[in-house]
């Protein structure tokens, strides 16, 4: 009697390993799917705050926006380093982690903004996620080894093409954001500039996805990975805006645009807290994925709020992205079926 009670037992324990992980996966890929979609949302948010103040030095700006997430993850990590916490990863993941805050700020943030005075809402962000879905692309099969199978390949092209469709219908928006005033040639030089901003951000924040990745799955907490990239914000472009400024052109910021300002970094911080959460939950590239979706909301944005012109490019760029999405959701599905095995420990040790 005691045997046969003990089978079914036995049974159960061998089965439960099996799902529980299968559930633990899936459970992984819903919540980071939402938290991407949600760290959309927040981004959108964000670049609209940032729109409203392209007017402003993009520096200072960006200055200003990176400041609430310093607020928001400074007490976080007090908090953790007071019940008595390891708080700091080792020097080289920290090294990394400030390697990619400054390139992500110092490039990304301030040329993003510049070029959104140039090239305008519509146009900036659909070039900037498109660079950054293909770099973070290559940059996790590269160096994170992270599986590209046909279908995410396809994906990411659709994704791709999506972006550069509503680019190609943001002339309006630029002709809009520029002025009529202005000479072809300036225009030309002007749009040149600024497309190539925004792609250079879009590599910047390639990079500090991938490092993102590398640096808090298992060797830094997501508290240390914000505060990083805040306090390096605030103080380099802080630093540079004092030079470029003046104390006295910070101090007379009408209060309505550091307002704005502020508000881009709340949601900033926010999106960003989300992002990371995401990229701890599933792959690099899907994620970047999901976040594709700002280009369709920044579209929206622009024509709505900022009276931008729509035009058929931007309806087709819009279609396309909802192709995109759908093939990465499929792929999702398909991943849920047959659970990946977890990660090892091992392979995280070695690179310490």
């Amino acid at each position: 009697m005691t045997d046969d009670t003990d089978r079914p037992e036995q049974g159960s324990a061998r089965l439960n390993p099996d799902l529980a992980a299968s559930a633990s996966g899936s459970r992984h890929a819903v919540l980071g799917t939402l938290y991407g979609l949600f760290s959309a949302v927040g981004y959108t948010a964000a670049n609209a705050c940032l729109r409203a103040v392209s007017d402003c030095d993009p520096i200072w700006v960006s200055a200003v926006k990176a400041f609430p997430t310093l607020v928001m993850a400074g007490p976080w990590v007090a908090v953790q380093a007071w019940r008595g916490r390891r708080i700091w990863p080792g020097w080289r993941v920290l090294g990394l982690l400030a390697m990619g805050a400054l390139v992500a700020q110092v490039i990304g943030n301030v040329i993003f903004q510049w070029s959104l005075g140039v090239v305008g809402l519509a146009l900036a962000v659909p070039l900037t996620l498109g660079t950054m879905i293909l770099g973070g692309a290559l940059l996790g099969r590269t160096l994170l080894h992270e599986p590209l199978t046909l279908r995410m390949a396809a994906a990411v092209v659709t994704l791709i093409a999506a972006v550069t469709a509503l680019s190609l219908g943001a002339g309006d928006a630029h002709r809009s954001v520029a002025g009529p005033g202005l000479p072809a040639t300036n225009a030309w030089w002007q749009v040149a500039l600024g497309v190539a901003g925004a792609m250079l951000a879009g590599l910047s924040y390639s990079i500090l996805g991938v490092v993102i990745r590398y640096g808090v799955k298992g060797r830094a907490s997501l508290s240390i990975t914000l505060l990083t990239v805040s306090t390096l914000g605030v103080i380099s472009l802080g630093g540079w805006s004092v030079q470029r400024v003046g104390w006295r052109g910070m101090w007379d910021t009408p209060l309505a645009e550091l307002g704005m300002m502020v508000l881009a970094g709340i949601f900033n911080a926010v999106a960003f807290l989300a992002l990371t959460k995401a990229l701890q939950l599933v792959n690099l590239v899907y994620v970047h994925a999901l976040n594709a979706t700002q280009a369709t909301m920044a579209a929206l944005a622009g024509v709505l709020i900022f009276h931008e012109a729509p035009s058929p490019e931007l309806a087709f760029g819009v279609l396309l992205t909802i192709v995109g999405l759908l093939l990465m959701k499929q792929r999702t599905r398909a991943a849920r079926r047959r659970p990946l095995p977890p990660v090892s420990p091992k392979g995280l040790d070695r690179e310490r």
